[in-house]
């Protein structure tokens, strides 16, 4: 059986490498951030899709009071369009509905025709959103 030996001198555990132990964490490509929160009140129990009365906090720069969509379904990965919620939708998980009523809930704003939602979004606002159209 043939060994073999490792050699290394003193200057090799001297020279310090310019690079990291561990890998950068991986970042979700397009993952929209928070603009805001809002305080939003359902139409009906948040188990239910209906309605909901969203009203931004302050410093998100538009402060009107919507009635909004509210769409309880399962988490996963779609495209929220303008076309078919012009002003905004409210997201919940179903089965992971807020504990109060009403209750603050991020605000993800978007001038652009169309928001895509991902799992990531979910994970990170694990009891709904609220997906805001801006004006064009």
């Amino acid at each position: 059986m043939r060994t073999s030996r490792l050699r290394a001198g003193v200057s090799d555990f001297r020279k310090r490498r310019r690079q990291s132990l561990f890998a950068p964490s991986p970042v979700a490509a397009g993952m929209p951030d928070k603009d805001g929160d809002a305080v939003v009140t359902p139409d009906q129990p948040w188990t239910q899709s209906g309605t909901a009365s969203v009203a931004p906090l302050p410093p998100f720069p538009d402060l009107t009071v919507r009635t909004l969509p509210l769409v309880n379904r399962l988490a996963g990965t779609f495209t929220v369009r303008r076309t078919d919620y012009p002003l905004g939708v409210v997201e919940i998980p179903k089965g992971h509905e807020p504990a109060t009523s009403p209750a603050t809930l991020p605000i993800i704003a978007s001038s652009g025709d169309s928001v895509q939602v991902t799992g990531d979004l979910w994970v990170e606002y694990p009891d709904g959103f609220v997906i805001w159209f801006l004006a064009q």
